[in-house]
């Protein structure tokens, strides 16, 4: 893999926290380390990984986690995720193992304190559409289709299923609209006035999925209807009277593109994965990820990255 590169650099952007549930649900609990410790999140998202490597060609890439701390969202609606059911003991124990994993083995990282992972998502391909270079936001979270909407070498890649039924989906700021009903600039609107039950975001009771869309795409977006409630017809009433709620889930459900990032422009060499350190032989043993440890211990690169392991 080594002295390859492409003609325009493209950063592949990793909704981490996303992929680490969706590992945990698909691969069964019975996945664990010599020591008994739970392995599934961590074998599973080191596959997705790998299989984005194989078949992307990926070469610069950020895995982003959620942020320790309360972010702004929060203190707009203390109820916003509040319903959440707590996560489970054998998950939250396997997300500080993977980013100590990670670090070893040279993943480039990012959080920012009192913003979302979208939100430095978000940012980061709106930094590297700036540069000129292309983007590639990886997660399943509808919310991020909002980031085409300026256009660009910028685009959504949807992953179902997991092995040899896995399916990736790649969609453009021009298939947007046929996914979810609306354009990229029309999916906050579209999930404030609907609802999004994951976000605790409550919508207009009567408007789902179909509605929503029609009113949408007929009268224009949230603030437009809100201020001329007639082009709603029966739902005049319901929008004057949650006016300013859904001006504050519309605030919720846009994200943000000017999260203060911890470095200057886009340095599109500093998310090229880094030398795997040494001691990421003796985790990886001690937590039984023998594939991934027979290629570092097989490889004939000298400080070998994980663009020498899993490239083609």
């Amino acid at each position: 893999m080594r002295g390859k590169a492409r003609a325009v650099a493209r950063l592949y952007i990793l909704d981490t926290l996303n992929h680490i549930f969706r590992a945990f649900h698909a691969l069964p609990t019975t996945l664990t380390a010599p020591d008994g410790r739970p392995t599934n999140a961590i074998y599973g998202v080191l596959g997705i990984m790998r299989s984005l490597w194989r078949t992307q060609h990926v070469e610069h890439f950020v895995a982003v986690f959620e942020s320790l701390e309360p972010t702004f969202r929060s203190a707009l609606d203390p109820e916003y995720k509040a319903h959440r059911p707590p996560t489970a003991p054998e998950l939250k124990a396997q997300i500080p193992l993977i980013m100590e994993l990670f670090g070893l083995l040279g993943i480039p990282t990012l959080s920012v304190e009192g913003f979302e992972a979208d939100d430095v998502m978000a940012t980061l391909a709106a930094r590297s559409r700036a540069a000129g270079h292309g983007a590639t936001l990886v997660s399943n979270d509808k919310d991020l289709a909002q980031v085409l909407a300026e256009g660009g070498e910028v685009d959504l890649l949807r992953l179902s299923g997991t092995g040899k039924n896995a399916k990736v989906e790649r969609v453009g700021p021009d298939e947007v609209c046929g996914v979810f009903g609306v354009p990229p600039e029309l999916i906050p609107s579209w999930l404030a006035l609907r609802g999004d039950p994951v976000d605790n975001i409550l919508g207009v009771p009567g408007i789902g999925q179909k509605t929503a869309v029609k009113l949408l795409t007929e009268g224009g977006d949230l603030p437009t209807l809100l201020d001329h409630p007639e082009l709603c017809g029966k739902f005049a009433p319901a929008l004057r009277e949650n006016r300013e709620r859904l001006l504050r889930d519309l605030e919720i459900a846009t994200v943000r593109l000017d999260v203060p990032l911890p470095f200057e422009g886009m340095p599109m060499e500093g998310f090229r994965p880094g030398p795997v350190a040494p001691e990421a032989a003796d985790y990886l043993r001690g937590l039984g990820m023998k594939t991934l440890l027979k290629g570092l211990e097989e490889t004939l690169f000298p400080d070998p990255t994980l663009l020498d392991l899993w490239g083609d």
